[in-house]
């Protein structure tokens, strides 16, 4: 078994961290303080990273997640370490970005510039105020009216909601009553947002979103744009799904399926936070003297050191485990990256917990990034699905049909 990364993961991860250190390591403490980012800073920060090959471009996209999903995780990671609250503008896009060549022409003919240009925000809207992790419960709904839907409903929680382009909006078809999504472009169909402030990740733009008679293209539901692909193999080349990725449609929900990598990432990204932190607590027991001589020599110091340590390797190892396991088709993978998720994330919490408590009265200082690490790290527990629900999902896998808590 090969623990190590490829050379061209190792060179895109050293790149990756070369470019974070030097553009967004000097500004995001400060930055943060300032809250959620405009749309104006947003396409800045997205046009950066296009130029170290990191784009919402269909071939973009499909190098990440298609080619090599590692390099997500590996993205997810390094930009944990530096700033988390740059993550949701990726990760959230992606999701309405890698339908867009699957919608209708008009849809294409105003997105794909944007998406070539690197001036595309997406979000993913499907929580609701009644329904957070039980999204059977959603109440939006979509009324086919022609050769259009008109939806109706309210979201919230919805990380870029306030300044993107397009929503890939979840909502419950009135005539099937089965749930689907659509892409919703916010300049055709214009919805209206509020934003919503958080304890981390502040730079991170975060909504409530009111649909009222959005007005949708019937080519744009996610089951027509699902079988505009399938009958042509070209549009199917266009979707960043990796051969693993095909293989879990086969043995669950597409949903449930395309889920997998996002929790495995927020996991990755939380250890990255987690690293962060450590790697500052290391330093400062170096440094910091007490009773003369530095704490670090202290057995109890020593002990948090080790206990932080742990958390961050096997954390890790699980992140990067659940990875592998859906670049692979396993039936491994849905129980691997509700396990990551919970398992990364409360680690991330202790990790930046003891770091705080290593640095003393200076963790608790502003001017030190330890706070803005635990705070962010207090985000990963929550967000994708809550630390009980994947508790939850691992327990459905472990036992099989029949032991759906939730059901």
């Amino acid at each position: 078994m090969d623990f190590d990364f490829t050379q061209e993961e190792k060179m895109f991860r050293d790149s990756l961290r070369e470019f974070l250190l030097k553009e967004f390591a000097p500004i995001a403490d400060e930055r943060d303080k300032k809250g959620p980012f405009t749309k104006e800073e947003a396409i800045d920060i997205m046009k950066k990273f296009k130029k170290v090959g990191i784009g919402l471009d269909p071939e973009s996209l499909k190098i990440i997640f298609a080619e090599d999903p590692m390099l997500f995780g590996i993205m997810a990671e390094e930009i944990g370490r530096v700033w988390v609250s740059l993550l949701p503008l990726f990760g959230m896009s992606s999701i309405p970005a890698m339908f867009v060549p699957l919608a209708s022409d008009e849809t294409k003919d105003r997105l794909m510039p944007k998406l070539d240009r690197a001036e595309f925000i997406g979000c993913f809207a499907e929580t609701e105020p009644e329904a957070g992790c039980d999204t059977s419960n959603i109440k939006t709904t979509a009324r086919l009216e022609g050769d259009y839907y008109i939806i109706n409903g309210t979201k919230t929680w919805i990380s870029n909601g306030s300044i993107a382009d397009v929503a890939f909006v979840g909502a419950k078809d009135s005539l099937t009553n089965m749930e689907t999504f659509f892409l919703v472009e916010r300049e055709v169909s214009p919805f209206e947002t509020n934003e919503l402030h958080k304890i981390g990740w502040k730079a991170a733009p975060t909504a409530e979103m009111f649909l009222v008679d959005c007005k949708v293209s019937k080519e744009n539901e996610l089951n027509f744009m699902m079988a505009k692909a399938m009958s042509d193999p070209k549009l199917m080349e266009t979707l960043p799904l990796s051969k693993g990725m095909m293989e879990l449609f086969s043995q669950m929900s597409p949903f449930t399926a395309l889920m997998t990598l996002p929790r495995a990432a927020m996991g990755l990204a939380a250890i990255g936070i987690a690293e962060a932190a450590f790697e500052a607590s290391v330093k400062y027991a170096k440094e910091r003297v007490q009773f003369g001589k530095p704490i670090g020599k202290f057995q109890l110091i020593q002990e948090m050191l080790y206990n932080m340590n742990v958390l961050i390797e096997t954390g890790r190892l699980l992140g990067y485990r659940a990875i592998y396991a859906i670049a692979k088709g396993s039936p491994e993978a849905r129980r691997l990256s509700s396990m990551a998720k919970v398992y990364c994330g409360e680690a991330a919490v202790k990790v930046t917990y003891d770091a705080i408590q290593i640095h003393g009265g200076l963790g608790l200082s502003e001017e030190m990034p330890l706070e803005r690490y635990y705070r962010d790290a207090r985000m990963m527990t929550i967000p994708d699905g809550t630390s009980e629900i994947m508790k939850l999902i691992t327990g459905y896998t472990i036992l099989g049909k029949g032991f759906a808590a939730y059901a």
